[in-house]
């Protein structure tokens, strides 16, 4: 699922920088008759184009949580023996940047330059399907709403371990580092990558 996601992503990012590169460049579909000057509109409708693209997720984070969950039990009033429920969790913890807060002054292009400041790193989201928890053990009885409720502690879990492992600062260099490489290849002489603290 996650090189789907990926090649997508890429595809699109290709199509918007294979239309940048077009647009800002001298070069004359038409045939090689005239040059034509270069016209800048203030990239609108580059910045449009990338805002389309929603997220670019660029640090990737795996992790197993296990919640172990104990609750006294009794039947008529004698104890029973405890309860207990022990969840492991495998999921993922995805960043990057949100493109769809790129304002139009966050893109400055011409035929030779291109400056992007990048909106602030930020979790896009934790991963957890259904297949990804396993009860390691159960007994006793537990409602659904426990279990959800411990499911959803397991992700906030997995939120905390990612951050705390540096999923964020990775994000951010990496990010910096492979929008760089690819407006280069698009023919970007000087590229220029802000990122926002």
């Amino acid at each position: 699922m996650k090189s789907i996601i990926s090649r997508i992503v890429t595809i699109v990012i290709l199509v918007v920088a294979g239309g940048l590169f077009l647009k800002f460049s001298n070069f004359d579909i038409a045939g090689l008759f005239k040059v034509k000057p270069i016209v800048i509109d203030k990239t609108a409708n580059v910045v449009g184009e990338i805002r389309r693209l929603a997220e670019y997720a660029t640090g990737t984070y795996y992790y197993n949580v296990v919640i172990k969950k104990s609750k006294e039990a009794s039947l008529f009033g004698i104890k029973m023996p405890d309860n207990e429920l022990v969840l492991v969790i495998t999921g993922k913890v995805r960043a990057g940047f949100d493109l769809s807060k790129l304002q139009d002054q966050d893109i400055i292009a011409d035929s030779v330059s291109i400056t992007v400041r990048l909106p602030k790193v930020q979790i896009l989201d934790v991963i957890t399907n259904p297949s990804d928890f396993e009860t390691f053990e159960e007994s006793g009885k537990w409602s659904h709403e426990e279990v959800t409720g411990y499911k959803n502690e397991a992700r906030a879990t997995l939120e905390i371990e990612a951050i705390n492992g540096g999923i964020l600062e990775f994000a951010k260099k990496s990010g910096k580092e492979n929008l760089t490489s690819f407006l280069q290849a698009l023919g970007f002489k000087n590229v220029t990558i802000l990122l926002t603290n």
